[in-house]
């Protein structure tokens, strides 16, 4: 955070300052002058901000930098979300990408998690300022009347020392901001900045309208910019349905995702509160009834959850599906309904099964509304001795052609499509798999294509798997006549495919060549326009 620094408001010693253009020194950041100050020289106009940003009618327009990308009329943003939301998806998808963000007048402590969120990396203390000489109390939950509060609800200096004056309020202002900036830091080194964002909305309807409309009509930006794997994270909140990472997991499903090709029979069960749901009580039980049924080559176990909808047993460990906790109330709201409906009903009509099984609990009313030729074994109480026998009564009474062949294989075929897209499935040809769930490799004659691990829950490639994807062009980047020594570096990259997402597992290619695997550490446009940093974390290369 930078503090406007003047003879009136003097920055706090050792922060970064914010100094008119004529004054400033080493290590601080300049602004222009305006209307009300001496001009100066063009080029010197040319180097630094401009106040315009503040949308001042007596400021000029600002001008083209290369140092900071600014927000045109901030303070028209502040009361336009729809306006806000447009500059946002314009500045983070073209050139500016690159260059910092540069954030004034909205920087109040219980905003400053949600612009981080959106991308900004430099906020002022203009907002400070102003909501002290305006008699405002700022908190990381929101604004509050200083001469209304009896007792202050902080321990800073400013508000310890037992005196009532402006100079306090700023001082405290200043402590709020930054203080709840250290937190934000702190949730973006853990990659739990979500979380912190969907509780401090809660004080501003700004922000939770400005969330809203990112979340559905800038899909495509947020979600190129969630990584594939990611901390775990609370859903409890109506915006976490539309979670760009949670987004992406039920557009994934419906766009890659087929069933293991031996399965016939269509199990749907509840999810659980401890992850992954296979080694919870209520999933063993319910695993112990398939396989002492002697069918269990050939059953499908699907959970049906919120918010992600549909959880294919295969695919249990992948991001978010071993990362999410949720509140357990028993009820579930329309929008949970929609969700699951949805999901199931493309399920039973893409996917062919022989049987389908209603195994569920709470969401045993949304679910059995959509499905037509069906068993319901549950009654809606699924752990019960009762139910659990007649799920395996069922299983054992459905007549197979003999046990299912291929099984692993086949669903390891369907995790490899749900990470890949349809050429993952070419690592699954002609292969084998070998191990004890959940540390698995994909083996073709000798040679280890992939590694299944629990603790990522992603398939990773050896150089072998990266020139299976390699000949299908498919999650590869692109680089000069070079074969890499240690990480590659964006300066290197000539091209990325567009389906990569940070996190993701990556072959480095040369003319078709696959140089070199790894993992990926920016979005494809990152890649493609940034002179400087890690562009792919590389595990195996080409000796």
């Amino acid at each position: 955070m930078g503090f406007v620094d003047t003879a009136r408001f003097p920055a706090p010693r050792g922060e970064l300052r914010i100094r008119a253009a004529a004054d400033r020194s080493k290590g601080d950041i300049s602004i222009a002058g305006s209307g009300f100050s001496p001009q100066l020289s063009p080029a010197d106009e040319r180097a630094h901000l401009r106040p315009g940003f503040r949308g001042s009618p007596y400021a000029e327009p600002i001008p083209m930098s290369d140092d900071f990308a600014v927000v045109d009329e901030t303070a028209g943003a502040l009361l336009d979300s729809p306006k806000f939301v447009a500059w946002l998806s314009k500045a983070k998808s073209g050139p500016s990408l690159l260059r910092p963000f540069y954030c004034s007048l909205m920087g109040l402590p219980h905003r400053l998690a949600f612009l981080a969120y959106c991308g900004f990396d430099v906020f002022d203390s203009t907002s400070l300022i102003m909501a002290a000489q305006t008699g405002t109390y700022l908190t990381s939950f929101g604004q509050l009347a200083y001469d209304s509060l009896d007792e202050l609800p902080c321990s800073c200096p400013a508000c310890s020392s037992g005196r009532r004056s402006r100079e306090e309020l700023l001082q405290h202002n200043y402590n709020a901001a930054l203080n709840e900036m250290k937190l934000v830091r702190h949730e973006i080194s853990e990659g739990t900045i979500r979380d912190l964002v969907e509780a401090r909305i809660r004080s501003d309807p700004w922000l939770i309208q400005n969330l809203r409309l990112m979340d559905i009509e800038e899909y495509p930006l947020q979600e190129l910019h969630a990584p594939v794997k990611g901390a775990r994270f609370h859903a409890g909140a109506k915006e976490s349905l539309s979670r760009p990472e949670v987004v992406r997991w039920r557009k994934r499903i419906v766009e890659r995702y087929r069933k293991p090709a031996s399965a016939r029979v269509l199990l749907l069960i509840p999810c659980s509160a401890k992850k992954p749901y296979s080694v919870s009580q209520s999933h063993m039980r319910f695993r112990k009834a398939i396989w002492e049924s002697g069918k269990a080559d050939i059953v499908h176990e699907v959970i049906v959850t919120s918010p992600l909808g549909l959880v294919p047993r295969e695919l249990e460990l992948f991001y978010p599906a071993q990362d999410y906790d949720i509140p357990v109330t028993g009820h579930w709201d329309r929008e949970e309904k929609a969700m699951a409906e949805e999901a199931v009903s493309w399920l039973v009509t893409s996917q062919k099964y022989d049987l389908v099984i209603s195994h569920l609990g709470d969401e045993r009313e949304p679910v059995n509304g959509v499905l037509k030729d069906f068993v319901d074994t549950s009654m809606g109480n699924p752990g019960s001795k009762e139910s659990l026998k007649r799920l395996e009564e069922e299983l054992r009474s459905f007549e197979s052609d003999g046990p299912g062949r291929g099984r692993l294989i086949d669903d390891m075929r369907s995790l490899c499509r749900f990470q890949f897209g349809p050429g993952g499935e070419r690592l699954c040809d002609v292969s084998r798999v070998v191990g004890r769930w959940p540390h698995l490799k994909i083996l073709k004659d000798d040679s280890q294509l992939a590694m299944l691990t629990g603790d990522r829950g992603m398939l990773s490639l050896t150089l072998d798997g990266g020139k299976v994807l390699a000949e299908f062009g498919t999650y590869c980047v692109e680089i000069e006549d070079f074969r890499p020594r240690g990480n590659l570096f964006a300066v290197g990259v000539e091209k990325a495919s567009p389906d990569i997402r940070i996190g993701d597992d990556v072959v480095v290619t040369h003319a078709g060549e696959a140089r070199a695997v790894g993992v990926a550490k920016m979005t494809p446009a990152e890649m493609e326009l940034a002179e400087r940093g890690e562009a792919v974390h590389i595990r195996h290369a080409l000796e």
